[in-house]
């Protein structure tokens, strides 16, 4: 598990954010989005044997400041966290936090005018994610595809940034952005 650089993330049809993450062709990870909470909480599980795998909670309540700290359930090992940036409404940038909490990437909208559109004109404008390190370098990209449920691809380009940090924190942000 996140020995590639290519994922694809597929939302299944359901009540909530649910999602199913590939790598390949194999399934390695399932999530559900917990809903009626106070700080937010998704679980990431093995989807053959529904063991916990992730852990991720919102360290506020409020949304708009919160980190979302990614736990790996196995060893209690800190991978990370994602933060959005306050001041990004009109094009949605988010931190990944190392385990340090020191920024190792961002995680930014395209463009502009295209996210303007997906927000008032409608969400079927399928979203697109530049990965970003701190000196500007890319470091990889998630794009969307057109469908009626989120399906879109991640890849990482060389080892800046831990997989398991981007896949999980781009799956968080696109729940938390309800994409």
């Amino acid at each position: 598990m996140f020995e590639s650089r290519s994922y694809e993330v597929r939302q299944k049809l359901a009540i909530g954010n649910k999602y199913r993450i590939y790598e390949g062709d194999t399934p390695i990870l399932e999530s559900a989005q917990k809903k009626l909470r106070l700080k937010e909480d998704f679980r990431f599980t093995d989807p053959e044997t529904g063991e916990e795998r992730f852990r991720v909670k919102a360290d506020s309540v409020l949304d708009i400041t919160a980190a979302y700290d990614i736990v790996d359930a196995q060893t209690g090992e800190r991978v990370g966290a994602v933060k959005r940036e306050a001041i990004s409404f009109f094009k949605h940038t988010y931190s990944l936090l190392g385990p340090d909490g020191d920024v190792v990437a961002t995680l930014t909208e395209d463009s502009v005018p295209l996210a303007i559109a997906r927000r008032f004109l409608t969400t079927l404008i399928p979203f697109s994610y530049e990965i970003r390190t701190p000196d500007g370098r890319s470091a990889g990209e998630a794009k969307g595809a057109f469908s009626l449920r989120d399906k879109y691809s991640i890849t990482l380009h060389g080892d800046e940034v831990d997989p398991r940090l981007a896949v999980v924190g781009t799956v968080v942000a696109d729940a938390i952005e309800e994409n």
